[in-house]
């Protein structure tokens, strides 16, 4: 009774101004508008993608033109964005990607459009995919430091890191394959917008970085030029000189557009909730970084469970994972939402260890190709510096009266009876995780351990191995999610993006609100890296997956596995204040 008086008091000025919002857009864009969006790295890839593909589909929008610039994004977004651009494509917009000097990433996306466009003294810097794993067990040795590190599972090689000088058989094995199975979709994507065989995007990788007049000469690029260039091709492309429309604004209307049209609406709704980060519980604050807490997901969560117009529920997860406790909490939370409305866990860049623990509890599993998938298994220890600490004349007194007081201090090891319990503990963790992943699954124990083992699959070979339903994205989860909560294709319905902390200004926070769009993620800067995690959390089991990994985003032909020693080095200052 109460929404619906809401409804009748605010729809006529919403649908008003929404109408109005309408008005300038189309005088905005006139008749030859292109939309124009700098991709850099603070924008959100999957809510600006949603909103930018929204407002190309107004009719008095002409196409997108994409700046592809310095960013990092993972492979599961990339493609996300390139269906996107073919979407754009097929309903008779124009897409032209401008670049400068892109690396495997940006021009993966580029290459989706009908036109690139480059810097004359740029270059394609298509090196194919690759990772550097880094090995500091001799050296921290030599400085008296230890990583006192115990695994449940023979492939949760994150400790090999800091305990070995090279990869174990187990580890060389798992990322031989991941690298082989996201490089053949590199080249397979590259060759097919490009409207080129394999085997020749293979031999330019080979011969990459490519120089700017090669790369017209043999189709990587289509022209040369700068912004003065750009003009000249749209008016060719378009037979009329364009009108480039800043699509940051009209990004903005749209939404404001959408949000104060459906407000109080009884339409029937499927909510995506966007997971992003680390994994934790979040006693502490998260110095601005993603993470996906325990302490403000589940409320999210029974809030949508009871909320009558939410009919389904997407769970977009972009996680290595975390804090197995939290990530057993959050598993119960989407476990108690499944036995209410459909749930489908939409998989990103990455949904492993925690990230994969949070998607099992969901209805049905969706992956990316690319997904770093899985590693199912468990890991905890400590960094011991107390040998260290004493080269340098610091040293510790301890007074206790408890065996086991400061058994998480960085002073010291486990000895031989606190490893052998911790062991147990992390045991009792992993199969806890399997029969999380094992009901989930509908599956026996039995046949969820040969996929188990901590290893990191990719969504495709995920999918083959009964960890994934179906390969696809966001897109694709939520046509599941309406298919399973029974809603027509032809009904009219609204999704619902779901964010814990809105942005900006009291009122807007109020509407988003009022809008179902205060309940989510908490964005920021910067991923917290799994040694933080563990470093932060001593003596703690951790659903971590074994390693760092961004592969190939920049023109950087080996992406970081693990750290640099420097790196390493001021993470151990900031963490312990040396």
């Amino acid at each position: 009774m109460i929404q619906a008086i809401l409804r009748a008091l605010t729809r006529p000025p919403g649908w008003l101004l929404a109408r109005s919002l309408d008005y300038i857009a189309d005088r905005r864009l006139g008749r030859r508008g292109m939309l124009e969006l700098y991709l850099t790295p603070k924008l959100r890839p999957l809510l600006a993608l949603r909103a930018l593909e929204q407002a190309a589909s107004h009719p008095a929008a002409r196409g997108v033109i994409l700046h592809i610039r310095d960013f990092q994004w993972g492979w599961a977004t990339l493609v996300e964005w390139r269906e996107a651009l073919g979407r754009i494509r097929a309903a008779g917009g124009l897409v032209v990607a401008v670049v400068e000097a892109p690396g495997n990433g940006g021009y993966y996306l580029a290459s989706a459009a009908d036109r690139v466009l480059m810097a004359p003294s740029g270059e394609v810097g298509i090196v194919g995919v690759g990772a550097a794993m880094s090995f500091f067990g001799p050296a921290l040795e030599k400085v008296g430091v230890q990583f006192d590190v115990v695994a449940a599972g023979a492939y949760k090689s994150f400790g090999e890191t800091f305990t070995r000088s090279e990869p174990s058989p187990e580890n060389q094995e798992a990322m031989e394959a991941l690298i082989d199975g996201l490089h053949t979709d590199f080249v397979a994507g590259i060759a097919e917008s490009r409207a080129l065989s394999e085997e020749k995007v293979q031999e330019l990788i080979d011969r990459a970085p490519i120089q700017a007049d090669e790369a017209v000469e043999v189709g990587l690029v289509d022209a040369l030029g700068y912004d003065d260039k750009l003009d000249e091709l749209l008016e060719e492309l378009l037979g009329e000189e364009a009108r480039r429309v800043p699509a940051r604004s009209l990004v903005r209307m749209d939404r404001w557009t959408r949000s104060l049209d459906g407000m109080f609406a009884g339409n029937p709704s499927v909510a995506v909730v966007h997971l992003q980060g680390s994994v934790v519980m979040g006693d502490h604050p998260n110095n601005g970084r993603l993470q996906i807490s325990a302490r403000e997901v589940p409320a999210v969560l029974k809030e949508l469970a009871e909320h009558p117009s939410v009919k389904a529920v997407v769970i977009a997860i972009d996680s290595p994972g975390g804090s197995a406790m939290a990530s057993d909490i959050i598993w119960r939370s989407v476990e108690l939402l499944k036995r209410e409305k459909p749930v489908v866990a939409a998989l990103g860049n990455v949904a492993a260890s925690g990230g994969y623990y949070i998607a099992s509890g969901a209805s049905e599993i969706i992956a990316r190709p690319s997904t770093l998938t899985g590693s199912i298994g468990v890991v905890g220890g400590k960094l011991v510096l107390g040998p260290a600490l004493a080269k340098l004349g610091v040293s510790t007194h301890v007074i206790a009266r408890g065996k086991n007081v400061g058994v998480d201090s960085v002073w010291k090891p486990f000895d031989d009876e606190q490893r052998a319990r911790f062991r147990a503990r992390l045991k009792s963790t992993y199969d806890l995780f399997l029969r999380r992943v094992s009901a989930g699954r509908r599956k026996p124990v039995s046949a969820i351990e040969p996929v188990a083992e901590g290893r990191v699959w990719t969504g495709r070979d995920a999918e083959a191995g009964g960890l994934v339903d179906h390969l696809g994205g966001l897109e694709h989860a939520m046509a599941r999610a309406r298919q399973m909560a029974g809603l027509r294709t032809a009904q009219e319905w609204r999704r619902l993006d779901v964010v814990v902390q809105p942005q900006g200004g009291r009122l807007q926070q109020f509407v988003r609100r009022m809008v179902s769009e205060g309940a989510g993620i908490r964005y920021a800067e910067g991923p917290l890296s799994a040694l933080e995690v563990l470093a932060n959390h001593p003596d703690e089991a951790m659903a971590l997956m074994p390693m760092e990994i961004d592969l190939g985003a920049s023109r950087n032909p080996l992406a970081a596995v693990g750290f640099t020693t420097l790196d390493l080095l001021n993470r151990w200052r900031a963490l312990r204040g040396l």
